[in-house]
């Protein structure tokens, strides 16, 4: 508990020092409605969207998972249709217990194809092998018939966004087709969809549909075929820090392992854009 709280506490003080530093930067010093580039929107919660990082920026991204573990990411934008990444984490980090690290580096790219206009929307193709949750080698004490993620990892991947105006607000649909490389079990390819509103305060609703096509085999605790829907909302405490709680897998589309109760997922993640030079 008192590495959870530590954890919090990092977080107020970046969020207190990226306000400042914002604060410095803007006469107005007012962020009621920050505007919403399509970076930002990078990814629903777990799956991709369309959108990727401009040319000359990058984003530190830090996400929880049951069990005390904590998944890391760095994105460069090397082009404005160009994003590379690194990835990694481990579980029973914020615990009393030995921390247990992923066996390997995850690797994201995204290229987009076509930029978004008012009757296409914008189409990106890309590869990521980070998963979400702790990745585990194959133990079927525990309900793991194959080495994989908790939830999978996109693999590679053709993503499409497209934003509507609502109002003086507006909304984004996302949907994407997919296929991993944790296929031993089940290697269908699989389809997604979600969506972003705009609640404004600097708000934003983000949710997303999973069908996990390449997730319904019945093996061990996973296969229940209802598929992972995950519901969240982002705050933008300045233009660049982003803090974001997540309820994942909504549907419990697994089982328990052993006598644990099975609940939904909580998530607190933290994003941290910049760019290398000012624009």
């Amino acid at each position: 508990m008192k590495y959870f709280t530590a954890f919090v506490l990092l977080l107020m003080s970046v969020a207190t020092f990226g306000q400042g530093r914002s604060n410095q930067n803007d006469d107005n010093n007012d962020y009621r409605v920050i505007p919403a580039p399509h970076y930002y929107v990078r990814y629903l919660i777990d799956k991709p969207t369309a959108y990727t990082l401009p040319k000359g920026s990058f984003d530190l991204d830090f996400k929880t998972y049951p069990g005390g573990g904590l998944q890391t990411a760095i994105n460069i934008g090397l082009a404005n249709r160009f994003a590379l990444g690194l990835g990694y984490g481990g579980a029973r980090i914020f615990s009393e217990q030995t921390p247990e690290w992923n066996p390997k580096v995850d690797l994201s790219i995204k290229y987009m194809l076509i930029e978004e206009n008012k009757s296409v929307p914008q189409i990106a193709i890309g590869f990521s092998s980070a998963g979400y949750g702790f990745y585990q080698e194959t133990d079927s004490s525990i309900g793991y018939q194959e080495d994989r993620y908790l939830v999978k990892s996109p693999g590679f991947y053709i993503a499409f966004s497209k934003e509507y105006p609502i109002y003086s607000s507006y909304m984004s649909l996302h949907g994407g087709i997919n296929y991993t490389l944790e296929n031993e079990i089940d290697s269908d390819p699989n389809i997604y969809v979600g969506t972003l509103i705009n609640l404004g305060y600097n708000m934003i609703f983000l949710g997303e549909y999973d069908f996990a096509l390449n997730d319904n085999k019945s093996a061990g605790i996973f296969g229940r075929g209802r598929g992972y829907l995950n519901l969240g909302i982002a705050w933008y405490l300045t233009p660049e820090l982003q803090l974001e709680l997540d309820l994942r897998n909504v549907l419990l589309n697994r089982r328990a392992i052993a006598d644990e109760d099975l609940v939904v997922d909580r998530e607190i993640r933290l994003v941290y854009l910049e760019f290398f030079a000012d624009r």
